[in-house]
């Protein structure tokens, strides 16, 4: 029996809404969109198309061909089989080259692009959550270039700056695909309904009415208060042991959403002379990806 794979990807770029268009797509009764679980979490990036780049820098992934292909042993009638790994678009000649390998050329490619000004700084925020940043934006821009050959273990989403250069990305995957679907955040963002009307088009599917389009997911826009209470709710300790033992999971978890919630505050502004930095930066290459997209974004960067 033939195997059912991938008919579309989802590729980047990270902090872009792309988890939101990937749960709204998995929604759909026609679409079929895997995960798997490592520990008891969730994951639904498989990564497979460029293990060779990430796998000793990201917890989670999908490392060899036959687990790959496992993620799709439920897919029954479904028109869109589809998996999402935002990093495919930053290290695009690895993937692209590999995704013709494994699946061929005509995967359909989904990309969502957002003011790389604004991606860089929630990107930041993203990582900041953890223990992977230790340094203020502006110094971890200072010393962007070198970090990933300095750390091997470092996640490439460090590269703040460097994953907004949209143009060769986006080039790369319109001369390698016939089909690829772009989608700007911003009309993401502001008329959801309308552009996923236009990716359901995109897949070759009909409307579904009762899909959710107002929840957000992997919403970003909060730090923690302090270093300790950062600690708490992301490294393993003692407290966290005890409160398993305590507390049945489902109370847990909502209190512990509680907790976070006092225990977080909203992202200060970016800095306005880093912001202006930064769109300097940006502007060369957001000229060039306003040609290739044929869309005018140039706005991002005046």
């Amino acid at each position: 029996m033939k195997r059912k794979l991938p008919n579309f990807l989802i590729v980047g770029a990270a902090k872009s809404g792309t988890s939101s268009l990937h749960n709204y797509l998995n929604q759909h009764q026609d679409v079929f969109m895997p995960s798997y679980n490592i520990k008891g979490i969730k994951v639904k990036e498989p990564r497979f198309f460029i293990k060779d780049l990430v796998e000793h820098r990201l917890h989670y992934g999908v490392w060899n061909w036959e687990e790959y292909i496992s993620l799709f042993d439920t897919v029954k009638d479904e028109k869109a089989i589809g998996e999402s790994t935002v990093l495919y678009l930053y290290y695009y000649n690895h993937s692209i080259k590999n995704i013709k390998k494994y699946l061929g050329e005509d995967v359909k490619i989904i990309i969502m692009l957002r003011n790389p000004v604004d991606r860089a700084y929630s990107a930041f925020h993203h990582v900041s959550r953890g223990f992977k940043e230790q340094y203020t934006f502006e110094k971890a821009l200072e010393i962007e270039e070198d970090r990933l050959d300095i750390d091997p273990y470092l996640t490439p989403m460090v590269m703040y700056k460097d994953m907004g250069m949209y143009s060769e990305m986006v080039r790369a995957f319109k001369n390698s695909f016939k089909n690829v679907h772009i989608i700007l955040y911003d009309d993401f963002r502001d008329n959801t309904e309308k552009e996923m009307i236009k990716t359901f088009d995109f897949l070759g599917l009909t409307n579904d009415e009762n899909i959710d389009f107002i929840t957000r997911h992997n919403v970003g826009g909060k730090r923690w208060r302090n270093k300790y209470m950062k600690y708490i709710f992301m490294k393993s300790n003692w407290f966290k042991s005890l409160l398993k033992i305590l507390i049945p999971k489902k109370i847990r978890y909502s209190l512990r959403k509680k907790m976070v919630n006092i225990s977080t505050k909203e992202v200060v502004e970016m800095n306005v002379n880093t912001r202006q930095k930064l769109k300097s930066d940006f502007k060369e290459d957001v000229q060039k990806l306003s040609k290739i997209i044929n869309r005018d974004v140039t706005h991002w960067t005046k």
